[in-house]
């Protein structure tokens, strides 16, 4: 069975068909959607480059029509299909956060080919995961990221790799935004993708090991774009969102470049992260709409530049996800600048939940509750809170919790929601309930208020997960990587308390006899397995024993409690 007919079989009928009626589902393709807005207005603005493009990747920055995407996209279709990609093949891609990375996806996706983006700072570790599970047709990347080449980084590290490795510039060279392509060329392709085809591999931050690949389809990510947008309050006039997140997950999928898609604005691309560069484009480029974690939302109340704008910000709102914003910060947005702050919560598997101030007007209570969804006597604002189904059920019984204030594990069910894990042996569904619930493995309550048992309250992420400044850290993944280091006894990783970032990682580690162990061996160890910097930790604690359980498993939530012998940080 191949990967096309493997998921659609974990399509159920029924729920598609009400999906479709409800306009959550269609028949149209991602191409499609962009394809509508450069018929109906060509050259409204489409996409905007960030303005270090040139000294980051050795492109020139562009800002492009939707007329001229689309033909930049025409062009990379055609040039892809010359290199053999096609339906069902896999195309790795580790590109930066540039129009042409945005091209790429909306052409390899046309072609009925799947895109699975890594981070820039993915190295053999990830890379050979990836490229192991998947066994990609190509791998198409950057040549220059800075001082790092990832196109001869993956040559070097693979060198008996099958597949195509692509060059974004050699793929580019031939590329004439201004030029449209030869039509009779497009029609000899066909149309080969179809709106349940997958359009995407992301991947999990890996809670339990290695990250898991997650596979979406063209309208799985349509009916994330349709909640995202109502959950911004988008109306018919075009929205300037910025995307600052890398364009590798749900985050920046569905949470910006969707809702652009399906809104018909402008995109206005960042990266990577730099605050007065965030805060000047905010200014510059009169951004309506973007996404920001609570750390980046305290940077922005503190940044010069957007201090000096004052009333001249046409921000009208923020979506806040990663943590919980404080109450504190929601109310300064709102009250003192006039902006509205979106809580938003959502995973790379499909979960989607907003709330706005309409919803929850105290930012208190909005911090950490969200809407009941699929509560049978409550109709909500945001078209995507109507079409998916929630419930809570204790963990270890899988009964179903309907009384409030009693923690259970939440599992959902809708049209935003992937088919199951890609493994090797096909569509994994061993997350799913026997009735098609996905058991998302965080823990919520049922909350009452004047109106009812119609809010959900967030009561904890996943297990062991480290949010640092709205990037998640698996500390499994780095124990993983950290198995043989030199001078250590045992290990584990955990996060600690930030004022900064929220969360940090930290070593914790038993030091063999005779042996000295520093966070620069620790570092400079990680870079030579290859892991990602984000992941490593920036403080090392030396200790005597690991806590550990009757079932000799260590107990990470307990490992800041051990007494200390030694310590050092690195921030």
């Amino acid at each position: 069975m191949n990967l096309r007919d493997d998921h659609r079989q974990f399509i159920n009928s029924a729920d598609a068909s009400h999906y479709r009626q409800w306009g959550a589902w269609s028949d149209e393709i991602l191409y499609d959607m962009l394809a509508q807005h450069a018929l109906l207005h060509p050259q409204r603005e489409a996409i905007v480059d960030p303005p270090n493009t040139q000294v980051l990747f050795d492109l020139t920055p562009k800002r492009l029509s939707w007329q001229a995407l689309k033909q930049s996209i025409d062009q990379i279709t055609w040039e892809l299909h010359n290199r053999h990609i096609g339906p069902d093949d896999i195309v790795i891609t580790q590109l930066g956060n540039t129009w042409a990375t945005v091209a790429c996806l909306f052409a390899i996706t046309r072609l009925g080919a799947i895109v699975s983006p890594l981070s820039l700072q993915s190295r053999k570790s990830e890379l050979q995961h990836a490229v192991g599970l998947l066994r990609p047709r190509a791998f198409l990347a950057a040549e220059h990221y800075g001082g790092f080449n990832p196109v001869e980084y993956f040559r070097l590290s693979f060198p008996d790799f099958s597949g195509q490795i692509i060059s974004l510039s050699d793929l580019l060279a031939c590329i004439d935004c201004n030029e449209p392509v030869d039509n009779s060329k497009l029609i000899s392709i066909g149309h080969w993708a179809d709106a349940d085809d997958l359009a995407t591999i992301c991947w999990t931050s890996g809670t339990e090991g290695s990250p898991k690949a997650v596979p979406r389809s063209h309208n799985n990510w349509r009916a994330s774009a349709i909640g995202v947008s109502d959950g911004f309050l988008m109306t018919q006039e075009p929205e300037r969102i910025m995307l600052p997140f890398p364009l590798i997950n749900t985050a920046a999928i569905g949470g910006v470049t969707m809702p652009w898609l399906y809104n018909g604005g402008t995109l206005v691309l960042h990266h990577p992260f730099n605050i007065d560069i965030f805060a000047q484009q905010i200014v510059d480029e009169q951004i309506t709409t973007t996404l920001a974690s609570p750390t980046a939302l305290q940077a922005m109340l503190a940044s010069p530049i957007i201090r000096a704008a004052g009333d001249g910000l046409a921000l009208r709102a923020v979506g806040c996800g990663s943590a919980a914003p404080s109450e504190a910060l929601l109310s300064h947005y709102e009250q003192v600048l006039g902006i509205h702050i979106h809580n938003m919560f959502g995973a790379n598997e499909g979960t989607l939940l907003c709330c706005d101030r309409t919803l929850v007007p105290d930012a208190k209570r909005r911090a950490t509750h969200f809407p009941r969804v699929g509560y049978s006597d409550e109709l909500w604002p945001n078209r995507a809170a109507n079409w998916l189904k929630s419930k809570l059920i204790d963990p270890d019984s899988g009964e179903e919790i309907t009384q409030p204030g009693t923690p259970g594990m939440l599992t959902v069910k809708g049209p935003s929601l992937f088919p199951g894990y890609y493994t090797a042996t096909g569509i994994d569904r061993s997350a799913f309930t026997q009735d098609g619930f996905f058991m998302t493995g965080d823990i919520f309550e049922i909350d009452s208020d004047t109106h009812g048992p119609r809010l959900l309250k967030v009561i904890g992420r996943k297990k062991e997960i480290v949010i640092r400044g709205g990037f998640n850290i698996s500390p499994l993944e780095v124990d993983s990587a950290l198995a043989e280091l030199p001078g250590a006894v045992e290990l584990a990783t955990a996060g600690v308390v930030d004022d900064k970032y929220g969360e940090r990682l930290c070593l914790y580690v038993v030091v063999a006899p005779d042996q000295q162990l520093s966070l620069a061996n620790v570092q400079a160890y990680l870079q030579a397995v290859g892991l990602a910097k984000t992941k490593w930790p920036e403080r090392l604690v030396i200790v005597a024993s690991l806590p550990r359980n009757t079932l000799n498993k260590i107990i990470r939530s307990a490992l800041h409690t051990v007494p200390v012998i030694a310590e050092e940080q690195r921030y």
